[in-house]
């Protein structure tokens, strides 16, 4: 099972043409909870905040979003009910073994980020396809088991934990991957070079637990072998 968090800045969100004409109506929208899916589109429980001299109409003047019902409205926004037919919520719709979770928010100040959970080979299905519908700024991949490894990882720290799990997730250490050091640092958003000190850190550490674990398993294995060998002596 993996989980995964993708994240758009503001800019990336202002070059898709369906989002930046929602980010002109709401300062964010939250989607609270999902009410039910049909063959249309997932309805959305979603609390919004209007921009000034925007219309709760306009939502639904929009190609891929319909107001239902409109519920409350205090300080905080609008809570309402909505019809979303986005290509990424269709994505999802036919995609199994996914969960998308709740809750989730456009910001216009902040961007977006979504988390999904599901079976590996879905979860980098979806992936791949949102890479080609509305590239992310940010992709951070953990395995819902715990961490890589029998305590391996242990000593790395959180990012490194990021990028080598990223990596193995891309399938950087399968033979014949076609996934270079350069195509990882372009997703994640670093440069090669840091990315490459990163993941060198991060191996050399496990490596050195790995050797340890091999050597103690050893030594369990053959209790006797120390004191045979120094009997030898």
């Amino acid at each position: 099972m993996r989980k995964v968090a993708i994240r758009w800045n503001i800019n990336s969100l202002r070059g898709s043409n369906e989002i930046s004409q929602i980010l002109d109506i709401v300062e964010r929208i939250e989607i609270l909870g999902h009410l039910s899916i049909s063959k249309r589109g997932i309805t959305q429980l979603a609390e919004i905040k209007l921009r000034e001299f925007s219309s709760i109409d306009d939502i639904s003047n929009l190609s891929n979003f319909q107001i239902i019902d409109k519920y409350e409205e205090d300080e905080d926004g609008i809570l309402v009910s909505l019809l979303c037919t986005h290509p990424l919520a269709i994505l999802g719709l036919e995609m199994e073994n996914i969960h998308l979770q709740t809750p989730y928010k456009l910001c216009s100040e902040n961007g977006m980020e979504l988390r999904i959970s599901g079976v590996s080979t879905s979860v980098r299905k979806l992936v791949s396809l949102v890479r080609e519908l509305m590239p992310p700024d940010k992709i951070s991949v953990q395995s819902i088991k715990g961490d890589i490894g029998n305590g391996w990882t242990d000593e790395l720290t959180s990012r490194q934990k990021e990028i080598i799990s990223y990596a193995a997730y891309r399938g950087y250490y399968e033979v014949d991957s076609q996934t270079t050091l350069k195509k990882l640092a372009d997703e994640l958003g670093m440069a090669r070079s840091t990315l490459g000190e990163h993941i060198q850190r991060a191996e050399l550490i496990i490596l050195r637990k790995a050797t340890e674990d091999l050597k103690l398993q050893k030594d369990n294995l053959n209790p006797n072998a120390q004191r045979t060998m120094t009997d030898g002596i």
